[in-house]
C-alpha cells in the first residue's frame, strides 16, 4: 500500500468497464472531497518502465482525483505485471461485487441526518450528495401511502413519486389512480414526465362514466369492458394526434371521446344507455 503521484499512473486499456465511464463522476468526486478516499485503486507495474504503474482497478477514483487536484492517491500494488485476462478478470470482478446502495437505504441515512441537523443542506455536505437527490429522499415520508409502496417496490423512484404528488393534490383522491398514473410515467424523461402530467391535469373527471383525470375508470368505478372498433385512416390519425396533444394513450383516448359521446345522447334524450 502507498500513497502514488498521480503523474506515475495510467488508466489500463484492459479495464471492463470502457463504456459511460463518466456517468455519476460528479458525485464520486463530491464524496471524495467530503469524505476523502474509502478504498484504495489497485495498480500494476508496466513492463519495461521505472516507477509507472497502470491501474486495474479504480479508475474512476483516480478520474475523481484529477478533478480534485489531488497529488495523490492511494493504492496496492501488485507484485508484478499482469496479463491481459487476468486484468480483466481483476476489473469485472471488483465492478461486479460493487452495488449502488439500494434506493431505500439512501432514503434511510438521508433522512436520519436531516433529523439530526435539521437542513438538507448539511446532510447532504455530510454525504457528499447533490443536494437535490437529499431533498428527494427526504421528502419520501410525505408521500402518499400507495405512492411510498410503489417506490419501496422498485415500481418508481422518488422523484416521480413526488411529481405525482405534486400533480394531483387538488384532485380527490377517489377519483385518482395513482398506480395507473405512475405506470404512464415509467421509462419517460423528467421533461417528458412533466408534460404528460400537466396534460392530465387539464383533463375533468367525467361523474357519468367514472374517469378521472388521466382517462381510465376511478377507484370504486364500475367494472371495465374492453371495445374493438376499426376505423377509417383519418379518423384514426385524427384521433391519435388529438391523444398525443392530451399526453394520452390511444386507448386512453378512445374512452374519453366514447365516454363524452354517451354523455351528451343521455343528456339528450334522457335515455339510461345502462
Amino acid at each position: 500500500m502507498e500513497d502514488l503521484p498521480l503523474e506515475r499512473l495510467e488508466i489500463s486499456t484492459r479495464q471492463a468497464r470502457t463504456r459511460a465511464v463518466d456517468e455519476g463522476l460528479d458525485d464520486l468526486v463530491e464524496s471524495i472531497r467530503v469524505n476523502n478516499q474509502l478504498e484504495p485503486i489497485v495498480v500494476a507495474p508496466i513492463d519495461g518502465m521505472t516507477d509507472r504503474y497502470e491501474i486495474i482497478i479504480g479508475q474512476r477514483r483516480f478520474l475523481a482525483h484529477q478533478r480534485l487536484n489531488r497529488r495523490t492517491i492511494n493504492a496496492a500494488i501488485l507484485e508484478r505485471a499482469v496479463d491481459e485476462i487476468s486484468a480483466k478478470v481483476l476489473s469485472l470482478s471488483e465492478n461486479l461485487i460493487r452495488r449502488n446502495m439500494s434506493q431505500l437505504d439512501l432514503i434511510d441515512v438521508c433522512t436520519a441526518l436531516y433529523h439530526k441537523y435539521g437542513s438538507m443542506k448539511a446532510a447532504a455536505d455530510e454525504l457528499g450528495l447533490p443536494y437535490h437527490q437529499v431533498r428527494s429522499y427526504v421528502k419520501y415520508e410525505r408521500l402518499d401511502p400507495e405512492l411510498k409502496t410503489l417506490v419501496d417496490q422498485g415500481d418508481i423512484d422518488v422523484k416521480t413519486a413526488l411529481r405525482v404528488e405534486d400533480a394531483v393534490k387538488d384532485v380527490a383522491r377517489e377519483r385518482v389512480d395513482l398506480k395507473a398514473i405512475a405506470s404512464q410515467l415509467a421509462g419517460l424523461t423528467r421533461a417528458e414526465q412533466i408534460h404528460r402530467l400537466r396534460s392530465m391535469k387539464q383533463l375533468k373527471s367525467n361523474p357519468r362514466t367514472g374517469l378521472h383525470p388521466i382517462g381510465v375508470p376511478a377507484r370504486g368505478a364500475e367494472g371495465v369492458r374492453q371495445v374493438v372498433v376499426t376505423l377509417p385512416a383519418a379518423d384514426h390519425r385524427q384521433m391519435r394526434t388529438w391523444a398525443r396533444n392530451k399526453g394520452m394513450t390511444q386507448d386512453q383516448a378512445a374512452a374519453q371521446i366514447i365516454g363524452s359521446f354517451l354523455s351528451r345522447q343521455r343528456d339528450r334524450s334522457g335515455v339510461d344507455f345502462a
